[in-house]
């Protein structure tokens, strides 16, 4: 009865859906299931029972087995396909020690993400290359060429420019979601005054409630520091969060902003009297392209607040949200003031 258990583990090791390779604890070839000899092109009659170093040195399996891939998973080129090749250390009961290979073929994998890489680089240009030029003459018509305009097309040629950017940005949500995943989305951190960052979000997120007719307030800390961080991607957090604020607050609704420091980190609250989010909703609303049953009928990519997420964790910050359906919301974003304190340490 004692060799059943390991007769099962051997049976399910020749069916599971990848290589399976193990070295026992003299180098000795001791197992190759059915994947790894069609991945390696090996008969494994051939291998069993052999020391790895008396293997040809030429063959794939050789090549494989003899990188280092115990420290991380390595990358090998065998007949045009790539094999990802995993090692862990086992120990048996005897105290004896041996290694266990694991082989994927990645091939497909790695098309199908540069089909993807290609995909996105091609939409983002042939996008915004005719949207950049777009947006240059309307500026030109607003800026250089005012006088040789009609004045009743001032307000038509600035609605169409404000539309023209609302477009490029969610072309810009849409890149950096992909960024996001594949782990290639970056910071760039430098010294950077936060204080003047957000009195910037907040005139703009001012300007754009009193047109939806809605009150805006804000009230900054004095004394924040100069923090390091990636100026660019945190304005584009507190932006994101004032301008979803404003758009699902009705008229004669409120939006307030609050900052202010505490045990050595600085949170930012953005809430507002809109139209909330529903209990239930609440966990996935930094889900990718996820968007509460409340904003349908509100334009968006349902990509923000995923990017948003994102960027406030590389800062090591955390980002949260309290949310009554019908009543408002409130986002809070939490940076510590050291790149060495971490907010989930807290």
């Amino acid at each position: 009865m004692q060799g059943e258990p390991e007769n099962i583990a051997v049976t399910l090791l020749e069916h599971v859906d990848c290589g399976v390779v193990h070295l026992d604890a003299a180098g000795v070839v001791a197992f190759v299931n059915r994947k790894a000899e069609e991945m390696l092109q090996v008969d494994r009659a051939e291998v069993l029972g052999r020391r790895l170093d008396m293997l040809p040195l030429r063959t794939p399996i050789y090549r494989v087995l003899s990188e280092n891939s115990c420290d991380g998973a390595v990358e090998v080129t065998i007949n045009g396909h790539i094999i990802l090749t995993r090692c862990t250390t086992i120990q048996g009961e005897n105290g004896s020690r041996g290694e266990l290979y694991e082989l994927r073929d990645i091939t497909e994998d790695k098309k199908e993400r540069r089909q993807r890489e290609e995909f996105v680089a091609m939409m983002t240009h042939d996008l915004k290359s005719p949207l950049t030029v777009i947006m240059g003459y309307l500026q030109a018509l607003s800026g250089e060429m005012p006088n040789k305009m009609d004045p009743s097309l001032h307000l038509l040629v600035r609605e169409m420019d404000k539309s023209a950017a609302k477009m490029l940005s969610m072309i810009d949500d849409v890149l950096d979601a992909y960024r996001l995943e594949v782990g290639l989305l970056q910071i760039d951190r430098h010294p950077c005054d936060v204080r003047g960052l957000l009195e910037g979000c907040c005139r703009d997120g001012e300007r754009e409630a009193a047109v939806h007719g809605s009150y805006f307030l804000s009230e900054i800390c004095e004394g924040i520091p100069t923090l390091i961080l990636d100026s660019k991607q945190v304005g584009r957090v507190f932006a994101n969060l004032i301008g979803n604020a404003v758009k699902f607050t009705p008229r004669r609704g409120t939006i307030c902003v609050n900052v202010e420091m505490s045990d050595g980190f600085l949170q930012v609250q953005v809430s507002d009297t809109g139209i909330g989010i529903a209990p239930d909703e609440v966990p996935r609303i930094f889900n990718k392209y996820f968007r509460a049953s409340g904003a349908q009928g509100f334009k968006g990519t349902g990509l923000g607040l995923t990017i948003s997420k994102a960027i406030v964790e590389a800062h090591g910050g955390t980002i949260s949200v309290e949310s009554t359906a019908g009543k408002g919301s409130c986002f809070s974003v939490l940076l510590p003031l050291s790149p060495d304190k971490p907010a989930f340490m807290r």
